[in-house]
C-alpha cells in the first residue's frame, strides 16, 4: 500500500514493523528513515483533514440562516405521526374523520407531521383497543399477524422421526415429510347501532369514548367466540369423547402434541360449576379436576377445549383499529344516524393436536 493511501491505523502498524527492521544487522537504514519521514507527513495530512471536517460540522450546527425561506426553528417543530397522534388536536380531527369529515385530519397531517399518506389512529384509541383485548384471556394469548390480503401458513402434517444409526450400518431411510397449508381469508366482524344527532354532535374524545364503549368490548367478544369455534371445528384438533367429569380435562391433555407447552382449559361457567360440584364416593371434593391448568371461560363452548392458544394465529390484514361507516341520510327523517363498526380478521389453529376437543359422550 502506498503511504498516501494509508489510514492512521495503517501508519501505526507500519511504524511498528519499521522498528523491528531497524534492529536487524542488514537493515537499510537510509531507506527506512525516508519511509518514516513519509509516514510522519501522512499523519499530518490526516490530522488536517480531520480538523477540516470538524470545522464544517461546527459551522452546520451553529448556522442560523433560513432554509428555503423557513427558519430551522420552524423545521424542528415538525413532528412525526407518532408524536402528533398524542395531541388533542389529532384526537378531535380523527373523531371528525370517523364521521366522514376527512379534510380537518388531512390538513393537520400536512401542516404538522412527516407522514406517508396513511391515517393512523390516535395513540389513545390504540391503547383503548389493546386494553379491551388484553382483558380477554383468550385474545391476549393467541398470536397476531398483520399480513395484507390472503396468505398461507404451512405446518408439518406428518414426518418420519430420527433413528439410531450405528457406524458401518446401512444408511437410514430418507425422512418422509409432508407439509400441508392453511389459507387465511379474512372476514368482517361487524356491529351497528342507531344514534341520535346529539351523539353525532359530540366532539373529539367524547365521541370516540362513546364509540368504544359501544363497540370495543363487543368486537372482542365476537373475535373470542370465533376463535373457540375455530378450535372446536378444526381438523387439527384432537377429538375426544368423554363424560364432562373430573377426568375430562385429563383426557384432553393426554391427546396434546409435545409442542403444546402452555395448555389451558376453556369451558363455559356451567361446565366448570358441574365439574367442581362432583364428589367422590367418599364424599371428598375433587381438588384438582383441572390438572393444574388455568381455566378460561367462554359460554359458547359446549364441551371442554384443552390446549395451547399459542398454536392459534389471528391475522388482521387492515390492522387492529376498527373501521367505521357513518350514515346520516337513510334515517334522517327520524333524526337518527347509523354507525357501523367493523374489523377484518381470519383465525386458524395451525398446530396439529395443539388442542383437544372434549365432547360429552353420547349413547
Amino acid at each position: 500500500m502506498e503511504v498516501k493511501e494509508m489510514s492512521m491505523s495503517d501508519i501505526e502498524t507500519r511504524s511498528l514493523e519499521i522498528e523491528e527492521e531497524l534492529v536487524k544487522d542488514d537493515a537499510d537504514i537510509e531507506s527506512l528513515t525516508a519511509e518514516v519521514q513519509q509516514l510522519e507527513e501522512r499523519k499530518v495530512e490526516i490530522e488536517k483533514e480531520a480538523e477540516g471536517r470538524e470545522k464544517i460540522i461546527e459551522e452546520v450546527i451553529s448556522e442560523k440562516t433560513e432554509i428555503e425561506g423557513i427558519e430551522k426553528e420552524e423545521v424542528r417543530k415538525k413532528m412525526d405521526v407518532k408524536e402528533l397522534r398524542n395531541t388533542k388536536e389529532y384526537i378531535d380531527a380523527y373523531a371528525e374523520y370517523v364521521k366522514g369529515n376527512e379534510k380537518e385530519l388531512r390538513t393537520l397531517l400536512t401542516e404538522n407531521a412527516e407522514e406517508d399518506g396513511t391515517i393512523a389512529v390516535p395513540t389513545y384509541v390504540e391503547d383503548r383497543i389493546w386494553t379491551d383485548w388484553d382483558k380477554s384471556p383468550i385474545l391476549s394469548r393467541v398470536r397476531k399477524t398483520f399480513v395484507k390480503g390472503n396468505y398461507k401458513v404451512g405446518y408439518e402434517a406428518s414426518a418420519t422421526g430420527a433413528v439410531l444409526h450405528k457406524e458401518g450400518a446401512d444408511a437410514p431411510d430418507e425422512e418422509e415429510l409432508v407439509i400441508a397449508y392453511i389459507e387465511f381469508v379474512a372476514d368482517y366482524y361487524k356491529k351497528w347501532i342507531k344514534v341520535s344527532d346529539n351523539v353525532l354532535a359530540l366532539r373529539g374524545q367524547a365521541f370516540l369514548d362513546y364509540l368504544f364503549d359501544e363497540f370495543g368490548h363487543q368486537m372482542a367478544v365476537a373475535l373470542e367466540n370465533a376463535i373457540v369455534a375455530e378450535i372446536a371445528t378444526s381438523n387439527l384438533s384432537a377429538k375426544v369423547n368423554h363424560e364432562l367429569d373430573g377426568d375430562a380435562v385429563l383426557a384432553g391433555l393426554a391427546k396434546l402434541s409435545d409442542e403444546a407447552l402452555n395448555p389451558v382449559a376453556i369451558m363455559s361457567k356451567a361446565t366448570y360449576a358441574s365439574i367442581k360440584a362432583i364428589r367422590t364416593t367418599a364424599g371428598a371434593r375433587i381438588e384438582d379436576a383441572f390438572e393444574g391448568l388455568e381455566v378460561l371461560f367462554n359460554n359458547t363452548v359446549s364441551g371442554i377445549l384443552v390446549g395451547d392458544l399459542d398454536g392459534v394465529i389471528v391475522n388482521f390484514p387492515d390492522g387492529m383499529d376498527f373501521k367505521y361507516i357513518v350514515d346520516d341520510k337513510s334515517l334522517a327523517e327520524y333524526d337518527l344516524v347509523k354507525i357501523v363498526g367493523k374489523i377484518m380478521a381470519a383465525m386458524h389453529l395451525v398446530r396439529p393436536n395443539g388442542f383437544a376437543v372434549v365432547n360429552e359422550t353420547t349413547a
